[in-house]
């Protein structure tokens, strides 16, 4: 590990500049897409998508190394075609596998960088081919790999004569059942100071569900990560590959708007596609976004409400004084933010309502369930 082991005592780190994109500077460089390259107006949505974002890197799957013999395998030279117009539309950089040899001479020559997985991360036939092309390589940590056989991998690339190369942490298999894989955040720092390589972190595949994507993005950030790559779909739920794992346009945009206070913290910039530029489409995807933190928040808000029901009495769940209070607190909040008291007054009445009714519906089911708990059908 001479070449790795030794660069990370030195102060100045690698960067890795492609196409006017720097990867492992001050900025968070995000790379978004599907799993699978399915079709031309599945990646035109997700090229689309991932630059309203603030996204540099479209990824897509054209080559899939499946556990699977009967999971789809990708679509090849059609998939890459598909790939490389969508981010030629938005002027992103694209991202595709290679896993062999043939595939490797298909997209060298149309791809801006090119992934090798986990499952490859230890073909040394194929980290050679890598290290002889001019091209970065992002590699992925291996299923089950060690941070040492991580960076020993990377090591026959960079002596092959391609030091392009990226880090990317994506979960390592343990004994534990609730996610995909366990993401290991403290390799990045490991990595960090045993190379002068950037690293970048894959939440989608360490997670394996949706809703854990956003806060492992946000700790990945705050632990140095040089940049996220991320799945997304269109509508994961018609996904051919990983779609249970892959974030709606909605939460991508969502979350990269979310992205650059975490940034900041670390002394890291990040700056959201809809923070650059306030055309029609622009402004459209900012009320989409917010919309979305809104039913967030009510849901999150109707959940509180269901709680505070099974703390009361049927005959006390409406309180109509602390309603009074809340709407008028409320109003003159909005006063003083210049926002039309008269919205409050008309929407808060209903969210109250709808809380109340529901509050009822749950106490009379939980009583009829308590008294056949007490009378069983027939006893009376």
């Amino acid at each position: 590990m001479k070449d790795l082991i030794l660069a990370g005592l030195v102060s100045e780190r690698s960067t890795i500049e492609v196409n006017g994109v720097t990867i492992g500077g001050k900025e968070i460089i995000l790379m978004g897409g599907p799993c699978a390259v399915e079709s031309s107006l599945q990646m035109s949505q997700s090229a689309e998508t991932v630059k309203k974002a603030g996204g540099k890197i479209l990824r897509g799957g054209v080559f899939k190394p499946r556990t699977s013999p009967y999971s789809f395998q990708g679509l090849g030279l059609e998939g890459l075609n598909y790939l490389v117009q969508a981010a030629k539309e938005q002027d992103l950089l694209c991202v595709t596998e290679v896993i062999d040899s043939p595939s490797l001479d298909l997209v060298v020559d149309k791809v801006d960088i090119i992934q090798i997985g986990a499952r490859n991360m230890q073909n040394f036939e194929l980290l050679k081919l890598a290290g002889k092309i001019n091209k970065p390589i992002i590699l992925k940590r291996g299923l089950s790999a060690t941070i040492e056989e991580w960076l020993l991998a990377a090591e026959y690339i960079l002596a092959a004569g391609n030091p392009q190369v990226i880090l990317c942490e994506r979960g390592i298999r343990t004994f534990e059942p609730s996610t995909r894989n366990t993401l290991d955040l403290s390799a990045v720092g490991v990595a960090k100071e045993l190379s002068h390589l950037p690293v970048i972190v894959d939440p989608s595949h360490a997670a394996g569900r949706r809703d854990l994507i956003s806060s492992l993005s946000k700790a990945a950030i705050a632990a140095g990560a040089d940049g996220l790559l991320i799945e997304m779909h269109p509508n994961p739920a018609e996904a051919v590959s990983d779609g249970p794992q892959s974030l709606t346009p909605e939460q991508f945009i969502l979350l990269a708007g979310e992205l650059g206070g975490v940034a900041g913290a670390v002394n890291r910039v990040f700056v959201c596609g809809g923070e650059q530029e306030d055309t029609l489409e622009a402004l459209r995807t900012k009320i989409d976004t917010i919309d979305l933190s809104i039913i967030e928040h009510l849901v999150a808000r109707m959940q509180i409400v269901g709680k505070i029901g099974d703390q009361k009495r049927l005959d006390r769940v409406k309180d109509t004084s602390r309603e009074k209070e809340i709407i008028q607190r409320l109003v003159n909040l909005a006063e003083e933010l210049q926002l039309p008291p008269e919205l409050v007054k008309r929407i808060y009445p209903l969210i109250f309502e709808f809380g109340v009714q529901s509050q009822i519906k749950n106490k009379v089911a939980l009583d009829k369930e308590l008294e056949l708990s007490f009378y069983p059908l027939g006893s009376k």
